[in-house]
């Protein structure tokens, strides 16, 4: 291992040590400060509202699942401890039921060529080229990995939803003025239960640029993990059904960085299309319960 590794490991476990009694709050200081009064509230929703329209998520309805290939790359040493797949950079197939987690990830290349990995109502399972689907304990990395993936591509549709919203107030970020939406379950203050959400809404454009989120639920539990949280870059836009659809998503440890560069992990959108496959794919086993989008 190299000199400058070693250094870097024992930076980051100090830190987390350190940080080990802490966990990330999303709220800026407008909410802090004042809570969330009925006009921030009715601001918020009005901004999510239209940012929702302007996506064209009012189309979802109108479709079951969709699928996509995906080029997976993660960087660095975060990169490589994060990373739900064996290899850092992954060709992959992904097909999703809307609104639910149900899900599928087929490697196309690496250790698992030829593999499908898949959650059922959060049941999780595999099917090995040429045999038939086997359910198997549930793999935290994966799981992880298909959920966080499945969340992102539906972000604004399912906090549209949550019963906390806010207007969380302005910022300029690479010299673009953004609004800010605030957003998450249960009670505003960070806790363990329910992750938060600012969503970062271009004020020229009306679409979201950026998310930051925290992590309460990952498997990565080094000390200090509650401390962390991640931001995404939506980024090459498409139309597809008239869903506008981020063909590049660009994730950085905790706040967007200014230089693109400096991210941990990025997906590469190609072939997204909507009901491409028959939406039985994702349900092997007729016995189980349809959970939707609840986790429980």
């Amino acid at each position: 291992m190299k000199l400058t590794n070693i250094f870097a490991q024992i930076i980051l476990t100090t830190t987390a040590v350190l940080m080990s009694s802490c966990i990330a709050d999303m709220r800026t200081a407008l909410i802090k400060d004042n809570g969330i009064p009925i006009d921030s509230e009715t601001k918020g929703k009005s901004l999510l509202a239209t940012t929702w329209d302007k996506h064209g998520f009012e189309n979802l309805r109108n479709h079951r699942t969709y699928s996509f290939q995906g080029l997976d790359v993660w960087k660095g040493m975060m990169g490589r401890m994060g990373k739900p797949w064996p290899e850092a950079k992954s060709q992959l197939q992904f097909k999703y039921a809307l609104g639910t987690f149900d899900s599928q990830v087929h490697f196309k290349d690496g250790k698992r060529q030829g593999v499908t990995a898949g959650l059922q109502s959060w049941q999780y399972y595999e099917t090995e080229p040429g045999s038939e689907v086997k359910f198997k304990p549930y793999n935290p990395r994966i799981g992880f990995g298909l959920s966080a993936y499945h969340y992102f591509f539906e972000m604004l549709d399912r906090l549209k939803r949550a019963p906390i919203i806010a207007y969380a107030g302005e910022r300029v970020f690479n010299g673009q003025p953004y609004d800010l939406v605030f957003a998450t379950w249960e009670k505003p203050s960070p806790h363990m239960q329910h992750d938060q959400y600012i969503l970062y809404i271009n004020r020229n454009t009306l679409m979201l640029d950026y998310a930051v989120y925290s992590l309460r639920d990952n498997y990565l539990k080094i000390p200090g993990y509650k401390a962390f949280y991640g931001s995404v870059k939506f980024s090459d836009y498409r139309e597809v059904n008239g869903v506008l659809i981020p063909h590049r998503q660009t994730v950085f440890l905790n706040q967007p960085k200014k230089k693109e560069k400096k991210h941990i992990h990025q997906l590469l959108v190609s072939n997204f299309q909507f009901d491409s496959f028959d939406i039985k794919e994702l349900y092997p086993d007729s016995t189980l319960e349809k959970l939707g989008d609840s986790k429980n």
